[in-house]
């Protein structure tokens, strides 16, 4: 009988350890598999907003520049502004975790330069700089450690391909 409580509380013991070595191993893999997650959402969120601030710029760059401030900012009325606009609402985004893109700004570079003749027409010099931003909230947030929000800038710029085209004058 003696032998038989012996042999009970080893066996107790023993599954009482494997219980603590779980908690254990738990408080320390469930936090590396949340930084994993909010790893792989960190970069889904930066690749959307590379992309389509790259996208933006290249279908930018097709439009006929118009007059833009003396910062090189197009209005918001520009059709530079309103294709890259376009492009950028158009992408997709993950409800919850990532907002956005949005577009913050289209400009025109410092060595913008028109045709110089109007007449006979040819290629603008210089490129459109795109300024987009996404928010990015963490799917597992630490309080105090890690914030809930980040937000992601991208700037791409692309050379302009427009050409204006020769101007009919009548005889």
């Amino acid at each position: 009988m003696f032998q038989k409580r012996l042999f009970t509380s080893r066996r107790t013991r023993r599954n009482g350890q494997q219980l603590v070595e779980l908690a254990a191993g738990l408080l320390v893999l469930i936090p590396i598999f949340l930084l994993i997650i909010d790893v792989v959402v960190f970069y889904l969120a930066a690749t959307l907003n590379d992309n389509a601030c790259r996208d933006a710029a290249r279908a930018a760059s097709v439009i006929e520049p118009v007059a833009s401030d003396s910062s090189g900012t197009l209005p918001g009325s520009s059709p530079i502004r309103q294709r890259a606009l376009s492009v950028v609402t158009k992408m997709q985004h993950l409800d919850g975790y990532i907002i956005g893109p949005r577009l913050q700004t289209v400009s025109l570079s410092s060595d913008f330069k028109r045709p110089t003749n109007a007449i006979m027409g040819g290629n603008f010099e210089g490129s459109v700089e795109v300024t987009t931003q996404v928010d990015y909230r963490l799917p597992a947030t630490i309080p105090g450690i890690l914030p809930a929000q980040v937000t992601l800038t991208s700037r791409q710029s692309f050379p302009l391909t427009a050409v204006l085209a020769p101007q009919v004058v009548p005889l």
